[in-house]
This record gives C-alpha cells, structure tokens and sequence, in this order.
C-alpha cells in the first residue's frame, strides 16, 4: 500500500493484521541506511515473530528507499522530514499510538519519534544504535570513497538492487546535518537497546541506555550486519512489548 505524505512523496508500506488480542498496540518498523522492510525485516523473520505474538506490523520503506519515493535534495533528509511522514503514516492509517522498533538509522529515527511525539509513542526499541557518530571521519561529499565504518556500508548498500547512490548519498548528508544528542530524552517512553556484542557503530549502547533509564541487550557474536537476524533480538523485543 502506499500513502501520500509530507513535501508530496509517497510512501509504500506493509500492514499485517493484528492476531489475538485485536487491539494490542501495533508495532512500527523502521529499517536501516539502504535497505528497505523486506531486506531488513521480512527476510529476518520478524513480521513471523511479532504476528506470532498477536502484534499488528506496519512496516514502511523510508523515503529514498525501496518502493517509496527517492527525492534528489539532501533537505529531504533531515531527520524531522522522516518524523513528518511517519506522523502521517500513523494519521492516515488512524493509529493513535505505536510501539517503534528501530535497526541502525531506524532507531535513530524512532529516538526522534519518541522525543518529538511521546503521546504516540508507548515503548520504543533501540537496534544497532549508540551514541557514536556513524559518520564520523567520513567525506559525504564522496561516500564510500573512504576508509570508515560508513564509507564501509555504503559501498555495501549502494550497490544492492534497487537502490541510487546518488539518492543514499543525499541521505546521508541530510542525517548528518542533525547530528545525534543523547540530550534531551523521551519522556515517558521506555527504552531498549540491543546491540551486537562485535557491533562498532553501535558502541555505547549500554551506557546511553542506562543514562536514559532504559534496558540493554548484548547478542553475543553478533555485529551490525547481522544483529538483527538474531533469534535473541526477536525474543528481547516480544518480551519488551508483551511481556
């Protein structure tokens, strides 16, 4: 399906039925840098995990990713662009109120949801995040041309089907022209992170969490690429929101 949202761009999204109890709080997606719902979660056995535990799925791809649409201009890009469309996802789909899992730059974004809109958010999954900054050393006006964990991933990402360098590029730069603080917090809204144990763009994820009065999950073994594919992953996060 797919909804028209802030600034004229179009969003495609997935909505998977509730299981039982019907009106259980449904859970909000939001995938990493250059990939999409189905890379990102599908593939991982996640919609299978959460309708297992009665839990509705909405699961957008992103602006500049997947089936939605890709602008050109990096402003497209700033954080608060993606916090416009997913409140307007919510609105049209008239969904008071979400739980948000995020992975990598998804929970970057579902941070910027929970701070922004507390009232629309109930609790709030962290993947993959920490306070470090992912682009740290690294030259956006040539992405991928460097040395860096992010020029590391974005040769990786750009070159997955589907997807425009040009249009992943722009979106790096508009994310990093809001650079991440772990001040202010979200009020009122609980937190978890979980982060691979061999995830280094994820460093510090313990300790943002207990600065925020959240939980930590380390998934042994793991790093960024595949963290979110763990079993422990799935299981932290059924039990965060159910149990």
């Amino acid at each position: 399906m797919t909804a028209n949202l802030t600034g004229g761009v179009t969003m495609r999204y997935v909505d998977l039925p509730a299981g039982d109890p019907a009106d259980a709080v449904p859970v909000l997606l939001l995938h990493g840098f250059g990939t999409n719902f189905g890379m990102n979660w599908r593939a991982a056995g996640w919609p299978q995990a959460l309708g297992g535990a009665g839990l509705r799925v909405l699961g957008p791809d992103l602006r500049g990713h997947g089936g939605s649409d890709k602008p050109l201009d990096e402003a497209s890009y700033l954080p608060e662009r993606f916090t416009g469309d997913l409140l307007g996802l919510l609105d049209e789909l008239a969904v008071d109120r979400v739980d948000v899992v995020g992975y990598s730059m998804g929970s970057r974004l579902a941070w910027d949801l929970a701070l922004t809109a507390p009232d629309r958010v109930r609790r709030a999954v962290l993947g993959g995040f920490g306070p470090v900054n992912a682009f740290a050393g690294a030259d956006l006006s040539a992405p991928g041309a460097g040395d860096t964990p992010f020029d590391d991933v974005f040769r990786t990402v750009a070159a997955l089907p589907g997807n425009d360098a040009a249009v992943l590029a722009a979106c790096a730069r508009g994310q990093a022209a809001r650079p991440f603080a772990g001040e202010p917090r979200p009020v009122g809204v609980p937190l978890l992170f979980v982060s691979g144990a061999r995830d280094t763009l994820a460093k510090g994820a313990e300790d943002l969490a207990a600065r925020c009065g959240g939980a930590h999950v380390e998934i042994p073994g793991r790093d960024h690429a595949n963290a979110v594919s763990s079993r422990i992953f799935r299981q932290a996060v059924v039990d965060f929101l159910v149990g």
